[in-house]
């Protein structure tokens, strides 16, 4: 495996930082051991999608499937593109998916068992590539294959996926190994997981292997892969393979996609298009597919079926071959596919084409689906925002200027009876915005920051609608401008809505996973940290949580890099920062039940509690004590689950930093009664429970805090001993007073307590 994930780069490649972004602190430390079995932390999204941010495949044929290189080239400019996607997610047509996509994301980063619905998914559509069977072979004689991906869309992932999942016997558990930029690989991390396909995905932008680790020679090590019944799928670019693929060429193969008027009779087949070959013969789509990639040919096949299905629900008529459906259909997928350029080339450069009307187009796009009166409200907003102060860039008023009617006529839409719009073909509003960012860059900053205030101001499911239209725009612009300035301003402004806090959190992750400007991202929030803005430190508190299984020692550090500049935050009050901290404590929480990642999370915690930084050691006491409220099946506190008579070191130092602080929080007085309440419940654990809180307060004896933990620790157990009476309550003052005594005959400065029926001394 790769000599799992540390957060070392390739030297030679360093990222590339815009101004106020720094580095990672600390990349050259050695890499650190990782498990394959990391488990995705963090909430899911309520009722979102959950499409892999990589770019579901469907059959050969990615949808803007990523490419990478070991080269760091610039981005491609959105015009460089290809038609379909380009984003880490499926960003130019909005289904309502995009800010769920994450979650996979995370899945297959981390290196967990892929989902088989997700794999079924991604495989509904599949289409043999045409080497299949010698790549099948070569697979099983050799338990390793290496497949290039050298263009967007080459369906290199789900040819992986299909090789894996057809083999012979048992089915494989899918793996994708998770692994950090620029780390070495070593075939030794994956001994032991049997009856295991695995696939190494090395396309990512900042990818680079050195090639001191002999990559071909480890490929070709495939007797512990055999005797774990195991596979290993690569892949990789070519001129990435060229450099440390030597000596193991025998493995590599390009794989060969199936035609392209194969594949989109598949994808129209599989959506219940009747007579798919009609459509694919008519010589205006045969001529669009020859030479596109399948990535490309998805795209084409899921534009024609939108323009259909428009067409048939807007008129009521077929589209069976010949109609005049069916030229519609393809006329409109014809200009989708093309971007609707002509057609906007047109409508912008008729004479007499005001301000106003540009704005309106552009508005009515940002909104689409809403009623179009809320577009006029806006104009004059968004005309001052571009920095327009001309008459033109405003509502005629009373009868002067042209009405709804008119307005919706002269930009080829149609005005609905319930007071929207319905555009003239599929893509039309995402076109129109993309039109306007090719065509104003010098506004694009404006526009988005424009928009992005635009949702708090609206109401929860109109600004959570715009949020996902948004979001696409959001990262297509960082990535052409390899900038994440844009990110962060919308992140700081959505994260202090209750209703767009987690577009926040799902935009910043995905930016964080994409394979083009997720290093940026990551690196960048070593400076977001920084920020005087407790809701946009809480939302990257959620976010570190998010990526920390796909990149854990990175997203770690960045926990405990936003907990310890709470000191130096002099703008936010004790309350945030408190608030802060308790995010930072709710994020390791969340990642404790992941078994790969625990002993990373003891690490990490160990060291914030010797940390000299108060907020470090405050976000480390919330951690601790949500862990501290954790029971096991039998009731006892699983911080203690299988410690018998020995206490571990970092439980005692987990309580002390609780114990130190000035007041006991609320979360501090759950955890204790919840320790007590087991006391009380499991008398076999009273001693250890009792032995663990008074070790807590006295056993650095030098310590001139012991006053403080054992103040506290009073006040905590006589919170707790003052509750309600209930049926333990006599056990419970008991125990109250055997953990006082014990607490008090521990103190080596006080005096001993005496035992009942023991006279007073004189």
């Amino acid at each position: 495996m790769a000599e799992p994930a540390s957060d070392n780069t390739d030297p030679t490649a360093e990222p590339v930082l815009e101004e106020g972004e720094a580095a990672d602190e600390g990349q050259a430390s050695g890499p650190a051991p990782v498990s394959a079995d990391a488990n995705p932390a963090g909430p899911h999204p309520e009722g979102e999608a959950t499409r892999s941010v990589e770019e579901s495949e469907v059959g050969a044929a990615a949808e803007g499937e990523t490419d990478s290189t070991a080269d760091r080239t610039p981005a491609p400019s959105p015009a460089d593109r290809p038609s379909g996607a380009y984003a880490s997610v499926h960003a130019d047509t909005n289904h309502g998916t995009q800010i769920g996509q994450w979650f996979e994301a995370v899945q297959r980063h981390s290196g967990a068992p892929l989902p088989p619905e997700a794999v079924e998914r991604d495989l509904a559509d599949y289409v043999s590539i045409e080497n299949e069977v010698e790549l099948s072979q070569l697979l099983e004689d050799n338990r390793t294959l290496v497949l290039f991906a050298d263009h967007p869309g080459s369906g290199c992932w789900t040819a992986a996926l299909h090789l894996l999942t057809t083999r012979h016997g048992e089915a494989l558990t899918l793996r994708r190994i998770r692994r950090e930029p620029g780390d070495s690989f070593s075939t030794e991390g994956l001994k032991g997981h049997k009856r295991t396909g695995w696939i190494l995905d090395l396309r990512a932008t900042e990818e680079s292997i050195p090639t001191s680790c002999d990559f071909g020679l480890e490929l070709m090590q495939g007797d512990d892969l055999r005797d774990d019944d195991s596979y290993l799928v690569v892949v990789l670019r070519t001129g990435l393979w060229n450099r440390i693929g030597h000596g193991a060429g025998e493995l590599a193969r390009r794989p060969h996609p199936p035609t392209p008027d194969t594949l989109f009779i598949k994808y129209l087949s599989s959506a219940g298009i009747a007579d798919p070959k009609q459509w694919a013969d008519d010589h205006r789509i045969k001529e669009k597919l020859a030479g596109l990639r399948p990535g490309q040919v998805r795209d084409w096949a899921q534009t024609l079926l939108r323009a259909e299905s428009d067409y048939r629900t807007s008129t009521g008529r077929s589209t069976e071959a010949g109609s005049d459906g069916f030229n519609a259909a393809i006329e409109a997928a014809n200009k989708a596919v093309s971007g609707w350029t002509d057609v906007l080339t047109s409508w912008h450069s008729k004479d007499g084409r005001t301000s106003y009307d540009r704005n309106y187009l552009l508005l009515a796009a940002v909104y689409d689906g809403e009623p179009v009166d809320n577009v006029n409200d806006k104009i004059l907003s968004l005309a001052r925002a571009l920095g327009e102060k001309n008459d033109v860039s405003t509502r005629l008023t009373g009868q002067q200027g042209p009405g709804l009617i008119q307005l919706a006529h002269q930009i080829d839409a149609e005005l609905r009876p319930d007071g929207t719009l319905r555009f003239p073909g599929p893509g039309f509003a995402e076109a129109v915005v993309r039109y306007f960012l090719l065509d104003r860059p010098e506004l694009i900053d404006k526009f988005i920051r424009w928009t992005a205030q635009l949702c708090v101001g609206l109401a929860a499911s109109k600004a959570e609608r715009l949020a996902e239209r948004l979001a696409p725009w959001i990262l297509h612009h960082a990535q052409a401008a390899r900038s994440t300035r844009t990110l962060l301003v919308v992140a700081t402004n959505w994260s202090a809505d209750s209703s767009l806090d987690r577009h926040a959190h799902a935009l910043l992750v995905t930016a964080a996973l994409d394979p083009e400007i997720g290093q940026l991202t990551r690196n960048a929030t070593s400076s977001w940290i920084e920020k005087d803005n407790a809701p946009l430190l809480k939302t990257l508190a959620h976010v570190f949580q998010s990526v920390t299984p796909a990149h854990p020692e990175q997203m770690l550090r960045r926990l405990g890099d936003l907990a310890g500049s709470l000191d130096q935050r002099v703008q936010i009050d004790a309350e945030r920062k408190a608030g802060v901290a308790e995010a930072v404590g709710a994020a390791v929480d969340a990642l404790w039940g992941d078994d790969g990642l625990r002993p990373l999370l003891r690490k990490t915690l160990n060291t914030w509690f010797a940390s000299d930084q108060k907020g470090q050691q405050q976000a480390a006491a919330s951690a601790f004590m949500h862990l501290a409220l954790q029971r096991d099946d039998t009731g006892l506190p699983v911080l203690l689950s299988g410690s018998e008579d020995s206490i571990p070191d970092w439980v005692i130092r987990g309580w002390r930093t609780s114990l130190e602080a000035e007041e006991p929080t609320s979360l501090t007085r759950r955890a204790c009664a919840a320790w007590l309440d087991a006391a009380v419940a499991r008398p076999d654990a009273a001693d250890l429970i009792s032995s663990t809180l008074v070790r807590a307060v006295h056993e650095t004896l030098s310590d001139h805090l012991r006053g403080l933990r054992f103040l506290n620790l009073v006040r905590l157990a006589e919170h707790w001993v003052s509750r309600e009476a209930g049926p333990d309550k006599e056990d419970g003052r008991r125990f109250h007073a055997t953990l006082m005594r014990n607490v008090r005959d521990a103190d080596p400065h006080g005096i001993p307590s005496r035992s009942e029926g023991e006279p007073a001394s004189e």
